[in-house]
């Protein structure tokens, strides 16, 4: 067995990749023909905006989710499997995936006859190496959060038996969810990352021409990929840029097919604008998060009094134009797993009371609140620190650091108070990972044994009914610890040019582009 067979790494933990998406939908005919009324179309190019580029083409590396990397990823490595609405999943390069034990044992077999961009054949060893290389802690992965659960891989051709260290009877929500989802050639993996990055070998639709930093990712079709006559495009080219009123004037302006958005208010002046929309109905959303561990918030009384004093409608009309959704429940209700069980509401008077109770005792409420340099986090801290300060005995500081101090800082749990967020359609593997207190990704330090319980008979049952019951604890615990605010539904999407079609969202808001056309020449 060669020597990249051999290793098992000892672990350890990044932090869990922001959930993505929710809301909106649908998009008014623009002057040109609507090109999701015809049939597909081979030939011609596509341009997207991102967000931000990639800092690197290592799947490892790369993050899953709409407003990072699922673009690039999904182009170059195509995916295993995707999600569905339904729960059910769409096999890719997979061709399927069960258990024989209720989620500890599983069989993954991929199709026959699927090779890598360069024509090599892929097979379940290189899974297993991938999976395997994501443990490793000089990688940083955000995906070893989930790649740690996998315990002994056997690859037997295009069969990968594998054992996790616990039953997770919803284990293939982790490989959509994360990059377990992406399969790279090992041997141009271990060419070094400089190399890696000038010629990724995957076994997507797509493969890399050229990459110019800061500029344009320009890709073109793999005529090797295994879903022919997919993909449709000859070419696919990627930009990025940080500010979301640009990205959407420079569509509307016709110098891009497509952009990415987490903003509703731009998202829905595009779609008024005649671009087509595409979005995800996810439970969660962004959150403002307190950190449990210390103080002010490792008392619950101060996080029931920042939750009841914080009129959120407020913060929508401030940071989102008024143009969000704020969620009332952790669960939407179009879930399988939803239950009334209201989030803390604004309420002024209760909320006063409860910081006269910490002041009279001495511990008046005092914390930083550290926002990420974009416009949104920003104004949401803006937000919060301008309504707190019509109260007694609370002071507010608003910190603004860049996205790699932020961050960091959110990493190593230093904040007292922050944005992330959670989002889902099946709440396993997720859910789990945010709020269970024996997760490293447990960002708010939340610890309650009947949230963990309940958290534990959703991870472990397979039986929908029992899910359901553990998921109404699971609500109701949130609803009363409060370890983090639901500010805002997520609006990560796609608003694009009617002339293209078949975009697919799965998992966390990821965009596959291999069934994406256009009728422009």
């Amino acid at each position: 067995m060669s020597s990249r067979r051999q290793w098992r790494a000892a672990v350890v933990m990044a932090a869990v990749a922001l959930a993505l998406s929710a809301c909106g939908g649908g998009g008014g005919d623009g002057d040109s023909a609507d090109a999701s009324k015809g049939d597909p179309v081979e030939g011609g190019s596509v341009s997207l905006i991102q967000m931000s580029e990639p800092r690197i083409l290592d799947p490892a590396v790369m993050t899953n989710g709409l407003a990072t990397n699922s673009v690039v990823g999904n182009a170059l490595f195509g995916t295993l499997l995707s999600d569905k609405a339904d729960g059910t999943f769409d096999y890719g390069l997979a061709e399927s995936m069960e258990s024989s034990d209720g989620g500890t044992t599983w069989k993954l077999t991929l199709r026959d006859g699927i090779t890598f961009s360069d024509g090599s054949p892929m097979d379940a060893e290189d899974v297993a190496y991938n999976w395997e290389r994501t443990k490793q802690p000089e990688l940083g992965s955000q995906t070893a959060t989930v790649a740690n659960y996998l315990d002994e891989l056997k690859p037997d051709g295009q069969v990968l038996t594998f054992t996790l260290t616990e039953p997770i009877a919803n284990f293939g929500n982790a490989i959509t969810f994360y990059t377990l989802n992406w399969i790279a050639k090992p041997e141009a993996l271990e060419a070094g990352q400089a190399e890696f990055d000038k010629n990724p070998i995957g076994a997507g639709p797509f493969t890399l021409k050229s990459w110019t930093r800061g500029g344009e990712m320009v890709l073109e079709k793999n005529p090797e990929y295994y879903d022919a006559p997919k993909p449709y495009l000859d070419q696919l080219v990627l930009s990025a840029n940080a500010e979301e009123a640009q990205r959407l004037s420079t569509v509307q302006s016709g110098g891009a097919d497509g952009t990415l958005t987490n903003d509703a208010a731009v998202y829905k002046r595009g779609l008024a604008d005649g671009l087509k929309g595409l979005t995800q109905h996810l439970s969660g959303g962004v959150m403002v998060i307190m950190n449990n561990r210390f103080a002010p918030f490792d008392d619950p009384r101060a996080r029931e009094a920042v939750a009841k004093a914080v009129d959120l409608d407020a913060v929508n009309d401030a940071a989102y134009e008024g143009e969000g959704t704020v969620p009332k429940t952790l669960f939407t209700k179009g879930s399988l797993f939803y239950s009334d069980t209201p989030l803390t509401s604004y309420d002024k008077e209760g909320a006063q009371k409860l910081f006269d109770e910490l002041a009279d005792e001495g511990k008046p409420v005092s914390f930083t609140f550290s926002a990420f340099q974009s416009s949104q986090s920003r104004r949401v801290g803006e937000a919060v620190q301008a309504q707190l300060s019509a109260y007694d005995n609370v002071k507010v500081k608003v910190e603004v650091l860049d996205y790699a101090a932020a961050i960091a800082k959110s990493n190593a749990r230093e904040f007292q108070m922050t944005q992330g967020g959670v989002g889902f359609v099946d709440p396993e593997v997720v859910l789990y990972e945010q709020l269970h207190s024996g997760t490293v990704g447990n960002v708010a330090g939340v610890s309650d044994d009947k949230l963990d319980a309940a958290l534990e008979r959703g991870r472990t049952s397979s039986d929908v009914d029992e899910r359901k019951e553990a998921y109404v604890e699971v609500a109701k615990r949130f609803s009363e610890l409060n370890p983090a605010l639901l500010n805002i539904a997520w609006t990560n999407a796609l608003a694009y040019d009617p002339q293209t079609a078949g975009y697919v969202q799965y998992g966390n808001a990821s965009i596959r582009v291999d069934g994406v056309w256009t009728t422009k020449k």
